[in-house]
């Protein structure tokens, strides 16, 4: 028998999946993006918006 659940190494159920679409942000939160030394990440490194909807529908099957 296979759970549709997926698990992580510490035990925790993974239950929803959060997307950022940017690290270009500019709010600086404190929880995500520290105040200084930030390096955004070269354009040709991230996912296009077809790659991002191929792995959503993926997940949510």
């Amino acid at each position: 028998m296979t759970s549709d659940v997926l698990i992580d190494t510490f035990g925790r159920q993974h239950n929803n999946l959060r997307i950022s679409v940017t690290d270009r942000c500019n709010l600086r939160c404190f929880y995500c993006m520290p105040a200084d030394n930030v390096q955004f990440m070269d354009r040709k490194h991230l996912l296009s918006f077809e790659e991002i909807e191929q792995f959503v529908r993926m997940v949510v099957k």
